[in-house]
């Protein structure tokens, strides 16, 4: 199970052991995939994500997990959204170092 102690340390360490930007995403027990950007803040009973809006063509602009460092960049972003999410809601959180920024699919989009 995830807790506050994942998210504010082990989640930038096992970033970093990936090798530096690696695409990160939150899989939750109802279905739902948020792409992160940053982690905001970490509470006893939930976290506050940075997430990316992920539509159609624009899932690949920016996929990359980031520093939490860069608020006012991210209150002008339009792409960008907050997440709260309770740990026990949490299903996996998947670290992916590929240097590829655009995953093609076969078929139609």
């Amino acid at each position: 199970m995830f807790d506050a102690n994942y998210f504010s340390s082990k989640l930038r360490q096992d970033t970093d052991a990936m090798g530096g930007d690696p695409i990160v995403e939150l899989s939750l027990l109802n279905g739902h995939t948020h792409r992160i950007r940053s982690v905001v803040e970490v509470r006893d009973g939930y976290v506050v994500l940075e997430a990316y809006h992920l539509k159609g063509d624009l899932a690949h602009h920016h996929p990359r997990f980031a520093q939490a460092d860069s608020a006012a960049a991210a209150a002008t972003d339009q792409s960008i959204f907050r997440v709260t999410a309770a740990y026990e809601s949490i299903s996996a959180v998947i670290i992916d170092p590929s240097e590829s920024q655009v995953r093609v699919r076969p078929g139609f989009a």
